[in-house]
């Protein structure tokens, strides 16, 4: 029926109806493909959200984990700075070993020396200790000679890169003597036993 209409139109609306027919299905096509292009670039996008929400999360972890590495690197250079202020056991033998020798170097007579065995260390008395792997010793030594080589014994003693402390210390002339005074003191140090297990 549509045909038999056609046909009976001159060529002039035929080309026309031709022209409006294939314009018509172009649109539908044209349709077609962008809808599809739309659908896609809709898709891209909501991928492209998801990635950015992902990456923005990841970046705020890293940024997180960058200031927990700091943290670490911060505690580890502090315990490397406590770590050089202690002793370790065979560094604390050597000392004691040596403290007889230093005391001859400054015309010093050694009288005695008194090495106790290595204590558990708590700061406070009262409380139990905690770190297994810190110790204090002792060490409760006597000395005669001029009052300053006595003194430059001990500051040689104390000038290391480990702490030395020196306490009771008493320096009295003995009964009859006039030159050469006696010095007796205490030196206590702090032992790290985990420098020996790294070695």
């Amino acid at each position: 029926m549509i045909l038999e209409r056609l046909i009976k139109l001159d060529e002039r609306k035929r080309i026309s109806i031709a022209v409006l027919a294939a314009l018509a299905a172009a649109c539908v096509c044209y349709a077609a493909i962008t809808r599809n292009s739309v659908v896609k670039l809709q898709a891209a996008k909501a991928n492209y959200t998801g990635v950015r929400t992902a990456y923005a999360i990841a970046e705020n972890k890293q940024s997180e984990f960058s200031d927990l590495q700091k943290q670490f690197e911060e505690k580890e250079k502090q315990l490397q700075r406590y770590q050089q202020q202690c002793f370790s056991a065979a560094e604390a033998s050597q000392f004691f070993e040596n403290i007889n020798a230093v005391a001859l170097t400054y015309n010093l007579k050694p009288i005695s020396r008194i090495v106790s065995e290595p204590k558990e260390f708590s700061a406070d008395k009262e409380a139990k200790p905690k770190q297994k792997f810190l110790k204090t010793q002792s060490a409760k030594v006597s000395v005669t000679g001029r009052y300053f080589d006595i003194i430059d014994f001990i500051n040689e003693l104390v000038e290391r890169p480990q702490k030395v402390g020196i306490t009771n210390l008493n320096i009295a002339l003995p009964a009859g003597e006039e030159h050469n005074p006696k010095a007796s003191f205490e030196i206590i140090l702090v032992i790290d036993l985990s420098k020996d297990a790294k070695k």
